[in-house]
C-alpha cells in the first residue's frame, strides 16, 4: 500500500526528506496532494531508487517488493540482504579511516603552520636582537671616532681611552658576525672540522685562562675540579675552545658582580668525559631550559632584559657537541642558579 511504502521510506531517509520528494514526484505526475498516488510500476521503481541511496540496491528492492507487493523474503533476498550490509560496513569502516587519516593529516598541516609561525617569530625576534646588537658598538665606534677626528685638544689619556672602547666594540662586532656567519656553516654542512686527540682538561684551563681579566673585573670567582692531565678524547681543539669559552661567557654574564661564582668539572662518566659550567645566577625555568638551545633564543624574551648576545652561542655550541657524538644540555631552576652540562665519548680503547 501507499501508506506502507511511504512509512518505509520515513524510516531510513526522513519524513521531511521524504515528503518533498513525494510533493515533486506527484506535481510531475500532474497531481496536487501526493496522497492519491497509484503504487504502480513506477512508483515502485522510484521507492526503490529513493531507497537504495541509504541501504543499497539489492535491500532497496527486496525491502520495497516485500511491502508493495506483501510478499515473504526468500532465502536468496535475505542473502542479497546481508551481502549488500556487509558492504555497507565495510566501506563505513573505511570511511571512517580515511577520515581519522584526514584528521591526522590536518593535525599535522596545523602543527607544521605553528612551527612555521614561531619560526618567523623567531626570525624576527632575531633581526630585532641582531639590529640591536649592532647598532650600540656602531653608534659608540662612530661617536667616540667623530670626536677624536673633530677635535685634536682631547688629552692623551682620554684619546687611550676612547681608542680601547673603540677596539673593544670593534671586537665585538667580530664576534657577532662570526657567530652569525659559523651558524650559517653549520645549517649548511659547509663548515670546517678537524679530528685529533684532544686533553679537555688543557683546554678547559686555557679558556678559563683566556677569560680570566673578564671575571677578575667583575669580580666574580672562577674555581675549578679537574685531573692534573686528561681526559683526552678525538676531537676539533677550536671547537672544544669555542664551545668552553662560550658557556664561561654566558656564565660571567649572568652571575652578580662581587659575589658571582663559577665552577668548571672535567670528569669521566660512564665511558663518557662530562664537562660541567656551574653557576650561582638567578637560573632558568623550565620553559627557557626547554628553548635556549634553540636558534635566535635566550632566556627572556625582550630586549631589555636580555644580556647581550643574538641566542647563537648555545645552538653552536650544541651542535659542535652533537657532531662528536656527544650531548649539551642545562640543569637548573629559578633562584638556584645554572649548571650547562656536556658530553663527549671516550675513544674506544685499542685492541
Amino acid at each position: 500500500s501507499l501508506d506502507a511504502l511511504v512509512s518505509l521510506l520515513e524510516r531510513f531517509l526522513g519524513t521531511a526528506r521524504v515528503r518533498l520528494q513525494l510533493a515533486v514526484y506527484a506535481q510531475a505526475k500532474g497531481l496536487e496532494d501526493w496522497r492519491t498516488l497509484p503504487v504502480d510500476a513506477e512508483f515502485v521503481h522510484f521507492a526503490e531508487a529513493e531507497l537504495a541511496a541509504a541501504i543499497g540496491s539489492a535491500s532497496a528492492r527486496v525491502m520495497v517488493a516485500s511491502v508493495a507487493e506483501e510478499e515473504d523474503l526468500g532465502l536468496d533476498e535475505v542473502l542479497d540482504i546481508l551481502d549488500e550490509a556487509t558492504q555497507i560496513r565495510a566501506y563505513s569502516r573505511e570511511l571512517e579511516a580515511k577520515q581519522r587519516e584526514l584528521e591526522a593529516a590536518t593535525a599535522e598541516l596545523r602543527e607544521a603552520n605553528e612551527r612555521l609561525r614561531e619560526v618567523d617569530r623567531m626570525k624576527d625576534d632575531f633581526i630585532s636582537t641582531v639590529t640591536h646588537e649592532l647598532r650600540t658598538p656602531l653608534t659608540s665606534i662612530r661617536a667616540l671616532s667623530e670626536m677624536l677626528h673633530d677635535d685634536p685638544r682631547i688629552e692623551l689619556a682620554s684619546r687611550t681611552r676612547f681608542l680601547g672602547i673603540i677596539v673593544g666594540e670593534a671586537e665585538r662586532l667580530t664576534r657577532l658576525i662570526n657567530q652569525i656567519l659559523d651558524m650559517a656553516k653549520l645549517e649548511s654542512g659547509r663548515a670546517e672540522w678537524t679530528s685529533g686527540a684532544v686533553d679537555i682538561g688543557e683546554v678547559a684551563r686555557e679558556a678559563m685562562e683566556s677569560l680570566g681579566q673578564l671575571f677578575r673585573d667583575k669580580a666574580v670567582e672562577l674555581a675549578s675540579e679537574m685531573p692534573s692531565a686528561g681526559p683526552v678524547v678525538q676531537a676539533d681543539r677550536d671547537r672544544l675552545m669555542q664551545v668552553l669559552i662560550n658557556l664561561l661567557s654566558n656564565a660571567v654574564k649572568f652571575v652578580p658582580e662581587g659575589s658571582g661564582r663559577v665552577h668548571v668539572r672535567v670528569g669521566i662518566d660512564h665511558g663518557m668525559v662530562r664537562v660541567e659550567v656551574a653557576d650561582n645566577g638567578p637560573g632558568l625555568t623550565a620553559e627557557e631550559c626547554g628553548v635556549i638551545f634553540e636558534k635566535f633564543r635566550q632566556g627572556g624574551n625582550t630586549l631589555t632584559d636580555k644580556p647581550k648576545g643574538t641566542g647563537l652561542g648555545l645552538p653552536i655550541s650544541r651542535q659542535i657537541i652533537e657532531y662528536f657524538g656527544g650531548k649539551l644540555w642545562v640543569e637548573s631552576r629559578p633562584g638556584a642558579g645554572a649548571n650547562f652540562i656536556f658530553t663527549v665519548p671516550l675513544p674506544a680503547p685499542e685492541e
